[in-house]
């Protein structure tokens, strides 16, 4: 069931010239740092996110220090490329080598009749270097990592949704500070079952390591207003330099971390991805249930803004899904009566 698919920047070293020993010296000229002017434009909307919890990690292993719920899907890396794969097992995306152009790009394959299907190229993604994508659940937000004229330094972090329509990714767009840098940032996911989010990024760190940042996610976005804080403070907050600088509410704080220390015991007790038991026809059955309903409650916000044309178009398109998602409902009161009546004769 995809239906729901179809509802929606260097510092410059100063220049000193060699004194020589037998001639007079002569004062050093200051080099002009010229900074990336988008740099300035994003810290002007460095979102206010709270950093509760942050481990330093092998660059080559960090997927596994990172304790998503089962419901977020899979994230597995080789050779330092990164595929995901949805709940269901049905669904992956893959950073995938290009020989063509020596880049790795965003591809889609699906899980029909018992095989995976030839990974064919993400539409709409950019020609940019792409890796470590995470879908959210509602099978639309798509979060990757990407390198090239619109980062600020290797990979920033950038978002996109898929258009339906179209049957292609939206124009991606970098999500900004305080998780793109003119470091590498590789990783953004949500566990909307935990509310945390993981953010992992090399700034600071040796070639070998990287660093994980634990976060509170925002229902929506919010910025650091920039009339309050010093360029100094700002630029601070941006580079997340202390993440205790950002516990603006030490109650949230210490609640995120029972969350996160849960997610940790959970993971641990074979509950993860890994080990979770198999998902039934039940299960799936209110999986695609839950996310369809969520993509129409997206596409009925969205339906109050659209234009005529538009809003023709996802009505009809509203009015087929309600209907699937009313096919869904009774085949699921189906199965559980059947379930009941199994458990009584038992």
């Amino acid at each position: 069931m995809k239906r729901y698919s179809i509802l929606l920047l260097a510092l410059l070293l100063l220049g000193i010239t060699p004194a020589d020993a037998q001639k007079r010296k002569k004062p050093a000229k200051k080099q002009v740092i010229v900074e990336d002017p988008r740099i300035a434009q994003m810290l002007a909307t460095t979102q206010q996110i709270m950093f509760i919890d942050s481990m330093v990690v092998n660059k080559k292993n960090f997927i596994s220090h990172i304790p998503l719920s089962a419901e977020c899907g899979t994230i597995e890396m080789k050779d330092s490329l990164a595929q995901f794969t949805n709940e269901l097992g049905d669904h992956r995306l893959a950073s995938t080598f290009d020989a063509t152009d020596s880049l790795s790009h965003i591809t889609i394959s699906d899980y029909i009749g018992n095989y995976w299907t030839t990974p064919v190229r993400a539409q709409g993604i950019s020609n940019d270097a792409a890796n470590f994508p995470f879908l959210m659940p509602d099978g639309i937000t798509l979060y990757m990592a990407q390198k090239g004229e619109k980062s600020i330094g290797g990979y920033d972090l950038f978002v996109t949704r898929f258009d339906g329509e179209d049957a292609a990714f939206l124009k991606a767009e970098n999500i900004g500070m305080p998780f793109s840098s003119e470091a590498n940032d590789y990783l953004y996911a949500i566990d909307e079952k935990h509310q945390l989010g993981y953010f992992v990024t090399d700034r600071r760190q040796p070639a070998d390591k990287v660093c994980i940042y634990v976060f509170v996610p925002n229902a929506t976005r919010k910025i650091y207003p920039s009339e309050a804080y010093s360029d100094e403070k700002l630029r601070s907050l941006a580079r997340i330099d202390r993440i205790s600088d950002t516990w603006y509410n030490i109650n949230a704080r210490n609640e995120a971390m029972q969350r996160l220390e849960a997610a940790k015991a959970e993971a641990i007790s074979g509950k993860n991805l890994n080990d979770r038991k198999p998902a039934t026809e039940l299960d799936n059955l209110r999986h695609q249930a839950e996310v369809l309903e969520k993509a129409l409650l997206l596409a009925r916000n969205y339906y109050a803004k659209a234009s005529e044309s538009d809003r023709q178009t996802l009505r009809n398109e509203i009015i087929k899904s309600e209907k699937e998602l009313e096919t869904l409902q009774l085949e699921i009161r189906k199965k559980e009566k059947q379930q009941r009546n199994a458990t009584y004769q038992q």
